[in-house]
Formats: structure tokens, C-alpha cells, sequence
């Protein structure tokens, strides 16, 4: 028993609402209509980036940045303001204690997406620290506090926040990676190409190096003018906003314009560029990516990773591995731009996670959000497939095959050193990566 694909009028409210919604272009979510908390709207915080960007020790910067969430950040639940703080702050993990004692292998720098915070980054640095790397994951200016302060920053804060990180970590390390999701992969390939040398090698998750719907988005800047807020809807889980002004995409689509430019100045990507994305990704252009990498990638060591629930005949790059989206027994009938690098067992997005992505309107009915947030167990995918008859269905927050992914990783990272490939891969045992984690009460 699987999902099945949705029907015309289905995938026509959906193809209309995000035409309507900018936001849900690169963030997935949607609000019921309801607004968000005054304090949320107001910006407070990340009123001089620069100040927080790493540019010393990376355990000052974590210091300082949890700072600024202590001051300005609205918390979503009050009574768990501490805890929340802490999963969504940037933070340093080192090698695997299995990796045994020495210099790390090199220094992984991890950007998460949109709208998103550190804790997005969780799973991947786990896998990165199992591969003996230390993995530091940065919180781009705007984000962790509340959703009004990317209005008082840009794509170049941005830029200069990753830059600063990766200068700091060639000073630690022989060796920097950059891994970053949506937004972040694409601030990856930028730093890359603005500063040969400084990266040896880029991973990107759920890429928007091309998105949907990018001649809609192209629009926010001008219709912020008039809209400041695309989205003003209040947050449905703690690790992210839901309100989006029309400057975050705004300033998104400037960096992609910016990425683009310095791609054809060096002549393509010229470092081992990992690329993993899924069919089903209803964010961004899957077709516009493998494009993009098929005319881009100059080293023969990038490899893209393609998952797929139906079948495609799009199949003509010999460097595009095509993957397996579904997984039946784990009620996974496709993959979301929002899945891929999250592992099952992860406590707040996994198969027993505490949230679940029911969605709201204008994207699905009202009976299927209740249905969704009251059946016990559901089926998971994306907005243009249809649980089976009876069965409620959510959006897939996890990637059931994320062990496997966490091995391919380990096999890239060795084409750039050419070391601990039988060690990283040992490390995957015994680590529970596939098992699902105890659950909290789910949040409905």
C-alpha cells in the first residue's frame, strides 16, 4: 500500500496557492490565516551582523550569538525557552570519540535554509563528526529569533557570515567542506567560486540553486514595497519561523543572481560538489539543477544523488545516481524538499518525532489537516500525492534512508583525501542511525 499522486484539482490548489504565497516556494509551509504574535512582527535583534559573524574562536561566536537569541528571540513555547534556545544556536561538534585521538580530518561549516535555524543542521553534523570531521553549524543573520529581523538583513550579511566562517575554520584546517540545505546550498557555491582555495569541497541538500516558480519570487522585491509580509501566520514548531517578509525572498533571489555570476566568472563549480535532492521537491527546479550541475561540475569527483518515487526518463547524466524515494515500512510514499537530510530517528522531525506537518489552507482541505493531526500513524510524502483511501497523510520531515545517505557522504569525503574510508563507514555501526526515536507527545 502506498501514496498515490493527487488528482488535477488537488495539484491545481496547490500550484495556485504557492503563486499566491511566495514563502511556500522555499519554506514548504503555510498559514491557516491566523496571525502571528505583534512581538514577532517587530524587529529587535541582528541589528549589526557583522559584529556576530565568526571571525574569532567559533566557540566565542556561539557564545555571542546565543546572546543575542537570549535578548531578542520569541520563544514559541514560554515555558521551554531555554531548551529551545539551545537546539536552535549554532554549535561545534567534534569528531566522533571512535575516530580516535589527533587533529580532526577537517572542518565541516553547515548553513541551514530560509527561515530555518542550526538545529536543521543536527542530523548532517552527526554524520560529518561519524566521518571525522568537526562540524560547526552557523545561524545566518535574521534567523533564531523572530521572523521580523530578516528585514533588517540581506544576502550579503548572509554571504559575509558564511565567508567568515570558512576564513576562521582554513585557519584551524588543511581540509574545509562547506554543507548547506536550500538556501544554504546555495551560499556554499557562492563562497566557493568568490574564494578559490579557502573550500575543497560543497555539499548541497535540497539545493535552491533553481527554484519554482522563480519568475513569481523575482517579484518580491517589489511587491514588498507595497506587502511587506508575504506571510505573517504564526510559527507551528519552535526550530522555525512561519511569517516571511517579502525581503527574505527578495534578498534569496539576489543571491541566486549572485551565485550564477561568480559560477561563470571561475568557469563552473571547480571543487568536488556533492549535490542530493529529491524528484518529488515541489520548492525547487529539480530538472533547472541537474542542468546546472551537469553544465557546472568540473571535478570529476561530484557526484549527484537523485531520489525518485516514480519512474523518470531524464536519466542522460552518468554522474546522476537515481535513488529510491519510498520506503513502505516506514509509511514513506515520497520525499519533501524538507526531508532529505533529517534522519528517522531524529526526537523532533523523525518517524516519531514530537512534530508532525499537517499543513494548513489554502494547500490542503480542512478534513485532511484534522485527519492528519489526529490519526495515530500517517503516511508521509508531498503535497501532490494522496494517502491511500482511508489513511491520512502529512508532509515528509525525514529521510528514511538516511543511513544510506550518510554512507554515500562518507564515500565523497574520501575521493577529496583519499582517507578513513573504512574507518568513518565502521563508525556507522551501533549508531542507531535507522532507529526511531521515543517520542514526546505529539504536538497537535
Amino acid at each position: 500500500m502506498s501514496m498515490s499522486r493527487a488528482g488535477n484539482g488537488r495539484g491545481r490548489r496547490s500550484t495556485t496557492a504557492a503563486g499566491i504565497l511566495l514563502f511556500a516556494l522555499l519554506s514548504g509551509c503555510a498559514s491557516d490565516g491566523a496571525v502571528a504574535p505583534a512581538s514577532e512582527l517587530v524587529s529587535s535583534g541582528w541589528s549589526d551582523p557583522s559584529a556576530l559573524a565568526p571571525v574569532g574562536g567559533f566557540d566565542a561566536y556561539v557564545a555571542a550569538v546565543t546572546t543575542e537569541l537570549r535578548v531578542h528571540r520569541v520563544p514559541f513555547d514560554p515555558s521551554k525557552a531555554e531548551a529551545e534556545l539551545a537546539s536552535v544556536a549554532p554549535f561545534r561538534m567534534p569528531p566522533h570519540p571512535r575516530c580516535g585521538p589527533g587533529k580532526p580530518r577537517g572542518i565541516a561549516i553547515l548553513v541551514h535554509g530560509l527561515s530555518d535555524t542550526a538545529f536543521a543542521m543536527r542530523d548532517l553534523a552527526n554524520s560529518l563528526a561519524r566521518q571525522c570531521f568537526e562540524a560547526r553549524a552557523l545561524l545566518l543573520p535574521g534567523h533564531g529569533t523572530r521572523p521580523a529581523d530578516l528585514m533588517v538583513v540581506d544576502e550579503n550579511d548572509w554571504l559575509r557570515h558564511v565567508q567568515a566562517a570558512v576564513l576562521q575554520a582554513r585557519r584551524d584546517s588543511d581540509v574545509v567542506v562547506v554543507a548547506g540545505f536550500s538556501l544554504g546550498a546555495a551560499l556554499a557555491v557562492t563562497v566557493a567560486a568568490e574564494a578559490p582555495g579557502s573550500v575543497d569541497a560543497v555539499i548541497g541538500v535540497s539545493p535552491a540553486y533553481r527554484i519554482s516558480s522563480s519568475l513569481l519570487a523575482r517579484q518580491a522585491r517589489w511587491l514588498g514595497v507595497f506587502r511587506p509580509w508575504l506571510d505573517s501566520g504564526p510559527r507551528e514548531e519552535f526550530a522555525r519561523y512561519e511569517a516571511m517578509p517579502a525581503r527574505g525572498i527578495a534578498s534569496t533571489m539576489a543571491l541566486l543572481d549572485r551565485m550564477n555570476a561568480r559560477v561563470r566568472a571561475q568557469g563552473g563549480v571547480q571543487v568536488p560538489w556533492m549535490v542530493v535532492q529529491s524528484e518529488d521537491d515541489e520548492v525547487i527546479d529539480v530538472t533547472g539543477n541537474r542542468r546546472f550541475f551537469a553544465s557546472k561540475a568540473d571535478d570529476p569527483r561530484s557526484v549527484f544523488l537523485n531520489y525518485v518515487s516514480e519512474p523518470s526518463e531524464d536519466r542522460a547524466d552518468e554522474r546522476v545516481t537515481w535513488l529510491p524515494a519510498a520506503d513502505p515500512g516506514s509509511r514513506v510514499a515520497g520525499l519533501s524538499h524538507l526531508a532529505l537530510h533529517i534522519a528517522p530517528g531524529n526526537p523532533h522531525y523523525g518517524l516519531e518525532g514530537a512534530y508532525r506537518n499537517c499543513g494548513s489552507a489554502p494547500f490542503r482541505e480542512e478534513s485532511e489537516v484534522q485527519a492528519c493531526r489526529q490519526a495515530e500513524q500517517v503516511w508521509y510524502g508531498t503535497g501532490r500525492q494522496s494517502p491511500p483511501p482511508g489513511e491520512a497523510g502529512a508532509r515528509a520531515t525525514f529521510n528514511p534512508h538516511y543511513p544510506d545517505l550518510e554512507r554515500r557522504i562518507g564515500g565523497f569525503l574520501a575521493e577529496i583525501d583519499g582517507r578513513h574510508a573504512d574507518r568513518s563507514a565502521s563508525l556507522q555501526e551501533g549508531t542507531g542511525l535507522g532507529s526511531h526515536a521515543q517520542s514526546s507527545t505529539r504536538r497537535r
